[in-house]
Order: structure tokens, then sequence, then C-alpha cells
């Protein structure tokens, strides 16, 4: 068989369904002769983007794989792949490259010496005979270890070579626990605490430990924080649950987050980012760290116990120490109504913006109506860069696993919109929302079309208020002076015009009949758009007690 069939063998053995791809790759066609089906967005980014979410909603099992052009292809997907490597996830990107006898010309793109940066390996399919064996590797480490996306560029003369006595077998997965002297020291540590807090991130959820981290934290009775990037691994409206720490933060995990005595992280780089949160006054708490990840330990906080292993195994490992260091005695009873007092708080400060009815629109009230009126346990939610992410992280309560897409460690702008149609492959028969910005809509609207083409119906929430929100404190001379952070534009005719069902709001009252429309739309396989056209509100909860 051709190098190009060969290819397609193997991805189809690991259980590749779907391919990512623009503008040309001869991957394509084979993918499309051998049973696997082509997706074809308008940019580069976007395809990306639509791997990256497809991905992580099958917590890794599906691969992202994605086909691009070699030179101006691969090119342009950077900015999606460096997004897909700050977040961790499991992506396989094979660009076509020029063939092998110019390959280091000055000017032939060196995609794989230009993405070792942000990939977990990055190399070249030198010849027919090194198809399996490249291929395997790449596969045994996106399914092991810390997820990352792996390119390999494929010249167009191995696509064509003569491959012999093709048997590619699919890659293994293995997982570890911990030690347990280190999981005895790990929850001892805990049970001493006084007011302890568990740090959540999304290595409980590529873990599939979302029981077991319930169980844990009823066991022990310590409230728990979710990360953006692992909004749901806990539901949100647990006794237990803290909410959400990213840029913006819930009272509750603010309010331990500065109390805590003791932060135990699970599935987590423990990280300061756009995603997860600072710790106030570290150095007067005692850090446990269980990840999957050696060169997490340390990176950014001084660690006192390290745990290193699968987060699902390692959960059970706790769960089993716990119940052995506690005996008959029961776990710890008096956090939850502590909780509870501030979270009644929290929602009393802040229910006068998201029910407000007062023009122009709040864009709280949005996200609020929009989130009472779906069913939240069979949606997915994925939010933009920017104001519109900081208001939608903090209100929507995510119930269940890989029900909110939270991302940002790299914020690119558009990211949204391929994430919420990559979701809506890897899951056809849940709800999928995008809420982005108008600033946002720029970087990419043209690929509204693909939702259309490729029969993908998803939700767009426009939330336009006509600016660059919150912008005017980053250039407050240039705004003044030339109306710079200003934005134009008839986004409705723009969505129309690609072939979305699209409808504009712009009082309160009608945000829940339009969305009703919208969601009937959906239902006949049509994807929709609703533009709100609100007020810049560029507050939002924070690290403090307060807002911004």
């Amino acid at each position: 068989m051709k190098g190009s069939a060969a290819i397609i063998d193997a991805l189809r053995k690991e259980g590749v369904e779907y391919a990512f791809c623009f503008p040309q790759n001869p991957l394509i066609d084979a993918a499309a002769s051998g049973g696997i089906r082509p997706l074809i967005s308008r940019t580069e980014r976007a395809t990306i983007n639509m791997a990256d979410a497809y991905a992580r909603v099958t917590n890794g099992k599906k691969i992202g794989v994605c086909f691009v052009q070699a030179g101006p292809g691969i090119e342009n997907a950077y900015g999606g792949i460096a997004q897909a490597a700050a977040d961790s996830t499991p992506l396989l990107i094979l660009p076509g490259a020029p063939v092998r006898n110019r390959l280091g010309l000055p000017v032939s793109y060196d995609a794989a010496r230009n993405y070792e940066g942000i990939t977990k390996w990055a190399d070249v399919i030198g010849g027919a005979d090194q198809i399996e064996p490249k291929l395997r590797r790449a596969f045994t480490q996106l399914r092991n270890g810390r997820p990352k996306p792996i390119l390999l560029e494929v010249p167009v003369d191995v696509m064509a070579e003569e491959v012999e006595n093709f048997n590619y077998r699919a890659a293994p997965t293995a997982k570890a626990g911990a030690n347990a002297a280190d999981v005895a020291e790990a929850v001892k540590a805990l049970l001493a605490a006084k007011k302890p807090l568990i740090h959540v991130g999304q290595g409980v959820l590529y873990a599939e430990a979302s029981a077991e981290l319930r169980e844990f934290v009823e066991l022990v009775g310590v409230p728990a924080m979710n990360t953006t990037l692992a909004k749901g691994a806990l539901p949100e409206n647990h006794p237990l649950s803290c909410g959400h720490g990213g840029v913006s933060v819930t009272k509750m995990a603010s309010h331990f987050l500065h109390e805590s005595d003791l932060i135990f992280a699970i599935g987590s780089s423990l990280s300061t980012t756009l995603v997860s949160c600072a710790v106030p006054n570290p150095n007067t708490k005692t850090f446990v760290h269980c990840t999957i990840d050696e060169t997490d330990i340390g990176a950014e906080y001084r660690v006192d116990h390290a745990v290193i292993g699968d987060a699902k195994l390692v959960l059970r490992q706790l769960i089993e120490e716990a119940k052995k260091q506690l005996g008959e005695r029961p776990g710890r009873t008096d956090l939850a109504a502590e909780l509870a007092a501030v979270r009644k708080e929290y929602y009393a400060e802040w229910m006068p913006q998201l029910t407000d009815d007062t023009g122009p629109m709040n864009p709280y009230r949005v996200i609020w109506d929009v989130y009472n009126n779906v069913d939240v346990k069979n949606t997915i939610v994925t939010h933009d860069s920017g104001n519109v992410r900081d208001q939608v992280t903090a209100f929507w309560e995510a119930l269940v696993p890989n029900s909110y897409l939270g991302w940002g460690n790299s914020t690119q702008l558009g990211t949204s919109l391929g994430m919420a149609m990559g979701a809506k492959v890897a899951a056809p028969d849940k709800l999928c929302i995008n809420f982005l910005g108008d600033t946002a809509f720029g970087m990419c609207g043209m690929d509204l079309e693909t939702a259309v083409r490729e029969r993908i119906p998803i939700l767009t929430m426009l939330i336009n208020n006509g600016a660059m929100g919150g912008y005017d404190k980053y250039m407050p001379v240039a705004s003044e002076k030339y109306k710079a952070r200003w934005l134009t534009g008839d986004y409705l005719k723009v969505a129309e015009g690609l072939g979305y069902w699209a409808e504009r709001v712009t009082e309160a009252k009608d945000i829940v009949p339009a969305l009703e429309r919208a969601k009937a739309v959906i239902a006949g396989g049509r994807p929709a758009m609703l533009e709100c056209m609100t007020r810049e509100n560029p507050v939002w909860p924070m690290l403090g007690y307060g807002g911004r």
C-alpha cells in the first residue's frame, strides 16, 4: 500500500474516526477512502480548536488528529497548537512536508524544528519504513503521561512511497499508582490541617476520576475548588464545592484560598495562571501535590508532600488510606456549614447583576438566563477570552464532567467557536454552546460557515458591547484620542450570510424566548446565533471578596 494509506490504516486501528483538516494534504483524500471522515474548516486554527475540544470531551480516549498543508498551513496552525500545548491536550498533527531532498532548504518551513517548544515530540517521517515505528511512538506518548500535542511531518514523496508488510498494532496505555508511604503522609497532613482546601485540576477529568474525587471529598469532609480546566470534576452545586478559581474566583474559593492552612492539589499543575489562581500567603500554608507529571512538583510553590501517579489510582489509594487513618471517626462536618454561609453571601451579592433587567443589557443577565433555561447536565459550554471568560466561568455551575470546556493558559481570541464544534462532533446528543464577545468574533467569524457546511448544529452566544471590553485601562490615550477600542459591524448579517440562523436580542425580557427559538432550530440540525446587545461590564468576582 502507499504511505498515505498505511498512515490511515494505523489511525483507524487507533480508533480515529474524524480528521480535522484545512486546506490541502494528501492524507485528506486517503482518510476519506479509508473510512475516516475529514472535517474541513475555514482556517487552520479552527481546525486545531475543533480537534482540541474533541479530544477533551472524550478524555483523550479519542485523539484529536489534524491534517494541514505544508508551509503556510502548518505556519498558520501555530496559535491553535500553542493553545492545546498550554492546556495539555493530546493532539496528533500530521502536516505535509516538501519532498525529502528539499527538507532543510531555507525556503522550506521546518515544522519539526519550529514546533519543538510547544509539542511533546516533533519529528519527520523520513521514509515508508518509519511510518509504523514513529506512529507507534507518537500514540504511546499521546496515551501515556501528561497529554500534549505531537507533530510528525510527512513529506509528500513518503506518502506516495510503497510500504511493505505493514502490520500496525495499537499503542498500549499504562497507568501507575503512587508510593504508599507518600500517600500515607499526604493523608496524615490533610487530616491534621485546621482548614484545608482541595485544589482540583483537569488531570482528574483525563483520568475519569470524578467519582473517586467525590468519594474522597465526602469522606474527609474537605471543600474542593475546580480550576477553569477542571470545571465539573466535582459538581459545582455539591455542598463541599467551592466552585471555580481562575481569573475570576467565586467567593467560596477565595474565602478558603485565603483562610486555608493546607492546599491539597490533585490532578493539577498547581500553577499560577489564568486558568488557576494564585494561593494567597503561600509561605503560611502546607502544600500537598498529587500529579502525574513530576516536573510540576515545586515549579511555583514549595511542596511539603509530593504524590506521583495517575489521578484515578491515586484517589483510590487516598480513599483507602483515609479510611484507615480515620478508623471509626467521621470526616470533617464543620467546613460544609462555613462554605454554605459564604455561598449564600456570594449569590446575594451578585443576584442584582444576574437578574438585572435594565438596559442596555447586563451580560450577567444573558449568562444567567441561558444557564437557567437549558438542561445543564446535557449541555457543553465553552467561553472565549477576556471579559466573557471571566463572567461565564464564575456563574456557570458545571454539574457533570466535561460539561464545561474551560481553557486559557494561552488566551487565543476566537478559540471558543472551534471548541464548540469539536465538542458537538464528540457528543452529538449534547447542546453545545460557545460564549464570545464581538472582539473574538473578528478572529473566528468565517468559521460559522464550517458549522453550517459540516452540519454541526451549535449555539453561538455573541455578547456584543461594541468594544474591546475593559481595554480602556490598557490604552486610555488611544481610546480617548482615536477611539481605538471601539468596534463596529453587523454580525447578524455576517452569520446569516454564512448560513446560520441568527437573531438579535436587545432587551432582557427577550432573552429566554429567543433562546427557545434557537434551541428549536438546533434540534432541526442547523447552527444558531443569538447576538445579545449588552453594555460593558468589566467586573467579575476576584481573589479578594469583591469584583474588579
